[in-house]
């Protein structure tokens, strides 16, 4: 009996010993559960719905709204809560723009790619419908809708990986921000305030943007800026009208520094518009002013991640490794 008992002792003492020197993972308790009280968004998971007619539900509510697919087909529960940006792009039109093809290559060229580089990229952007980015520091999840049957995905880089959805939508990213974006979107998750906005953007537009103010720049932040919106049009011409949003109606002749750098600047309430248009040649000239603004630095953040993206199998398309077919979601180049 005493033999018994003390090699049951020893076996909870390996048992706890074992469990006492497991790697303990942050990311993964947050993943299991994250209403746990170190975990980001954390607040967005543990609010429960307010009941129907309940007063306290105020505008600013993540649960005001059980709709989270947009006019578009972007689910926007895929999206970060914590998000520091999320931006659309409508690729439908890019092929008959002068304007799209000529600030890819531009800002392509910006990052050190080559021309051939830019033509892929901009062949993805055209092989797909509409690709959605969340982007929270180094961390990105893209949703890419409208995917052409003969496009083949390529195999993901080391720490990426991409997943299927329903409906023909696929999310690539990072391996675990893509893990609980899945798990966002197979759940009743709420939206955050981003996300919301996101929601109710006009669908129609060619590229969309919101971010929080750290995205907009030192001198903005210093100005008093908590968040800015875009919407840009490259038909013909690019026009483009960054709204950056203030707690109050901001003081003039205080901002009067940080508005000289936005060139057509005027203040509507508690709100700034910096408005643009370009036709393509001085698209070209401009690359510079371009690429400083948010509407450049948001477009180059998709223009960098549209090299994940599946690309139809054309008689010029070179493939670096094995194509795999018979998935549910099309070829994919082995890994």
């Amino acid at each position: 009996m005493k033999i018994r008992t003390l090699a049951f002792g020893l076996a909870c003492t390996f048992c706890l010993n074992a469990q006492y020197h497991h790697r303990f993972s942050w990311q993964d308790a947050c993943f299991k559960n994250p209403t746990l009280p170190y975990c980001d968004g954390r607040e967005y998971y543990s609010k429960k719905p307010p009941k129907p007619g309940d007063p306290s539900a105020g505008t600013n509510s993540p649960w005001t709204s059980e709709k989270t697919v947009d006019a578009g087909g972007i689910d926007w529960r895929f999206a970060d809560p914590s998000a520091d940006a999320l931006e659309v792009l409508n690729c439908s039109k890019l092929l008959a723009s002068p304007v799209a093809h000529t600030l890819i290559d531009q800002l392509a060229a910006n990052q050190g790619l080559t021309q051939a580089d830019a033509q892929n990229i901009y062949r993805a952007l055209s092989g797909v419908g509409q690709v959605a980015l969340s982007v929270r520091e180094d961390r990105i999840v893209l949703m890419v809708t409208g995917r052409a049957p003969d496009s083949i995905l390529p195999a993901p880089e080391a720490g990426l990986k991409a997943t299927s959805l329903s409906g023909n939508a696929i999310l690539i990213g990072n391996s675990d921000a893509v893990d609980q974006a899945v798990q966002r979107v197979s759940t009743a998750s709420p939206l955050a305030e981003l996300a919301l906005m996101a929601l109710e953007r006009q669908a129609d537009s060619e590229f969309w943007a919101v971010g929080s103010a750290k995205l907009a720049g030192r001198e903005a932040i210093t100005a008093g800026v908590k968040r800015f919106s875009l919407m840009a049009s490259m038909r013909d011409r690019l026009t483009s009208d960054t709204a950056f949003e203030f707690d109050r109606a901001p003081d003039a002749t205080a901002i009067r520094a940080w508005l000289s750098t936005l060139g057509d600047a005027k203040i509507d309430g508690n709100v700034v518009h910096a408005r643009m248009s370009m036709e393509t040649d001085e698209t070209r000239k401009s690359i510079g002013k371009i690429a400083a603004s948010p509407l450049g630095q948001r477009l180059e953040a998709l223009v960098q991640s549209a090299r994940y993206l599946p690309v139809r199998d054309t008689a010029t398309t070179k493939h670096t490794r094995p194509v795999i077919f018979g998935f549910d979601d099309g070829p994919r180049e082995a890994k």
